[in-house]
């Protein structure tokens, strides 16, 4: 998220002809970064880095928030969507995901999904695997997304992984890993031979991290408006995109109203899927 929100910033910068200063907030989720700005005036001169599990999936499985994201934060904008590939280990007898469920089906409940923490959104893509397509893959949280798949790399069992492309990429020629699906409607440029999950006969699945950029809850319209117009040229800015490109992000330019309703109906699609198994994070 960091190299993402820096090419977006230097973006903003380069639109509203000032600099643009990045402070790294980790923890919780994005949620130290939201309670950061939400400290802050609600001037236009503090914005925040959002994307899907903080704005969609946070308020459905953190037990205590100190912020409602529905209600304390102002979309500006989207920009850019990263899509989720589905990966396997070696060991599983499987090479797309139809034969994934299929080998779950056979014998269920021999196969592990990884996530990269509990409540994750990879958790997610796990519990939202098995409620469509019926598998019954076991959940197993790893501190992180370099662990999650290192242990599918070093083929410690039959464990599958769906998250972020980038070690996908980076190890795609290694044999050790097996990619078995792209969670978007299309093809990732990058993994341009990995079929879509509606390719393999899952039409309702189109899943991605997308990123964009909030206020606090407050901001006067005029800025408001003024931002809307400001992230529509950052998300179709060339340069932005190519830079984000190389990231695994692709363009998805939404407008405030856009991305609000991006943000309420993702929150409520997930939500409903979180709830129902109980996922929850203390």
């Amino acid at each position: 998220a960091d190299a993402i929100g820096r090419v977006i910033a230097q973006g903003i910068s380069d639109q509203i002809g000032q600099p643009v200063v990045v402070d790294n907030r980790g923890g919780a989720n994005g949620g130290v970064g939201v309670e950061a700005l939400l400290r802050s005036p609600a001037d236009g001169y503090n914005l925040l880095l959002v994307f899907t599990s903080l704005m969609t999936l946070n308020p459905a499985v953190y037990t205590k928030l100190s912020y409602d994201t529905l209600k304390d934060l102002q979309p500006l904008g989207g920009i850019c969507e990263v899509p989720l590939v589905m990966l396997a280990s070696p060991s599983i007898a499987a090479n797309s995901a139809t034969e994934l469920v299929a080998a779950d089906k056979a014998n269920p409940k021999t196969i592990f999904a990884a996530s990269s923490g509990n409540g994750a959104f990879s958790h997610l893509m796990i519990e939202m695997m098995n409620s469509r397509t019926g598998t019954t893959f076991t959940h197993v949280p790893f501190k992180g997304e370099a662990p999650a798949i290192q242990n599918l790399m070093a083929n410690q069992g039959m464990m599958i992984y769906i998250g972020t492309p980038a070690l996908a990429i980076a190890n795609k020629d290694t044999g050790k890993l097996k990619l078995l699906a792209v969670t978007t409607k299309q093809r990732m440029p990058q993994l341009p031979e990995v079929k879509t999950l509606a390719e393999q006969g899952y039409s309702d699945f189109n899943e991605s991290f997308w990123y964009g950029v909030v206020a606090a809850q407050g901001t006067p319209a005029p800025i408001v408006e003024a931002y809307n117009k400001v992230m529509g040229e950052v998300a179709r800015a060339a340069q932005v995109q190519n830079n984000l490109g190389r990231l695994g992000c692709g363009p998805l330019p939404m407008s405030s109203s856009e991305f609000s309703d991006r943000i309420k109906n993702d929150f409520n699609k997930y939500s409903t899927i979180a709830k129902s198994v109980g996922m929850k994070v203390e």
